[in-house]
């Protein structure tokens, strides 16, 4: 009979779960703010930093409000770039995070604000112009990557979602060949990674 009724409350359990899950929509947009390419200044006298950049897409997100736990999934358009040796390469993209959520739905302010913490790995697409040729050499973005998120954040109200996340890629993000000249080092080509803090802010319908 235990065993009877234990599996009716599993049973039980997964069908209220889809039924009080709670799916939500919005629009995301916020400031990519890039680290400085790796390795690149191990060549004597090469200067490398991040720039700042944007992005802007819909997201939606799905909840299970007893767990706490859901998923949240973004399409967003992605602007970012490098500064190397005083010239600019920007990097526009297609940047597909998912994370993985728990929503703090604390009783004293839940109805104020949610905080909740977000990880998960983020799909990266370049398109258009990604490399620049200067007098030192070639300096190019790959056109897909793969990276981490990690980050945390709160709704606000039930509509406004802020958001602070770290991206760190999981692989060679940037390419630098041909190096010449006075930059010359033991290589004449280069792997390099960027990470990236992010800011940003959605609203829910």
């Amino acid at each position: 009979m235990k065993r009877i009724l234990s599996l009716l409350f599993v049973i039980s359990l997964f069908a209220v779960i889809p039924a009080q899950a709670q799916f939500k929509f919005g629009v995301k947009a916020g400031v990519n703010l890039a680290e400085a390419p790796s390795d690149i200044e191990s060549l004597q006298g090469l200067s490398a930093e991040g720039t700042t950049g944007f992005f802007v897409g819909p997201m939606a997100k799905f909840t299970i409000p007893v767990l706490g736990l859901g998923l949240e999934a973004d399409a967003l358009y992605s602007r970012t770039g490098a500064e190397v040796a005083g010239e600019k390469i920007n990097k526009n993209s297609i940047e597909i995070p998912v994370y993985l959520r728990y929503d703090f739905a604390l009783p004293l302010i839940s109805k104020v604000a949610v905080p909740f913490i977000a990880v998960g790995p983020q799909f990266g697409f370049a398109f258009g112009s990604t490399d620049e040729m200067t007098d030192w050499g070639k300096y190019e973005y790959k056109k897909s990557n793969l990276s981490l998120n990690l980050g945390a954040g709160a709704i606000l109200l039930s509509k406004i979602q802020v958001h602070l996340n770290y991206n760190i890629a999981l692989g060679e993000t940037s390419e630098l060949t041909g190096i010449t000249g006075a930059w010359q080092g033991a290589k004449n080509a280069m792997d390099s990674k960027t990470n990236t803090f992010q800011i940003s802010a959605a609203y829910l319908f």
